[in-house]
């Protein structure tokens, strides 16, 4: 079944290519990609709404429970959703506060955790605890500055691709 051999691998490598080619088209091309970026977004926060919404029923037949707090974050995706489609500036706005956001909670949570690592292991300690403050302090530079919230969110973007590109490409071989 699984063989030591390895051979190669044609559409991984295509795969890669275009990975790392969608990654240079982002950086070559940030207004058009946050667009894109946008409209995904949209989508994705629709689609999650009506699963959201089909999973209500299974919930209130398999676990008995009240589904009160699902409805409501489905029909907050919902509509924050439609809004982005309506109002595009919108999906900005919002890229740069969950950005912002999701750097300043994960690195306390960081700063948290790295509490149960502090006996054991000094050296990643430090090391934990110093990202950890870099994180926070880059969080709230990206919550009160919106244009470099959204350059860093496409880098990521972009970031992801090309690594994830190279990835396949190696795999292919």
């Amino acid at each position: 079944m699984f063989s030591s051999e390895r051979k190669f691998d044609p559409f991984t490598l295509v795969l890669g290519v275009l990975f790392a080619i969608m990654s240079m088209v982002i950086l070559r091309n940030p207004l058009g990609s946050l667009k894109v970026l946008i409209y995904v977004i949209a989508i994705a926060l629709v689609v999650e709404g009506v699963i959201k919404l089909a999973d209500t029923s299974m919930i209130d037949k398999t676990l008995g429970m009240s589904s009160g707090w699902l409805i409501f974050s489905a029909v907050i995706d919902l509509i924050l959703g439609v809004m982005i489609f309506i109002k595009p500036e919108l999906g900005t706005v919002y890229i740069w506060i969950v950005l912002a956001l999701w750097f300043i909670f994960d690195s306390f949570f960081e700063l948290w955790a790295s509490r149960f690592i502090s006996k054991q292991h000094k050296g990643y300690f430090w090391f934990d605890v110093i990202l950890g403050v870099l994180g926070v302090i880059l969080g709230f530079i990206l919550l009160f500055s919106p244009g470099m919230a959204v350059s860093v969110g496409l880098f990521l973007v972009a970031f992801y691709f090309m690594f994830f590109g190279i990835l396949l490409i190696v795999r292919s071989f």
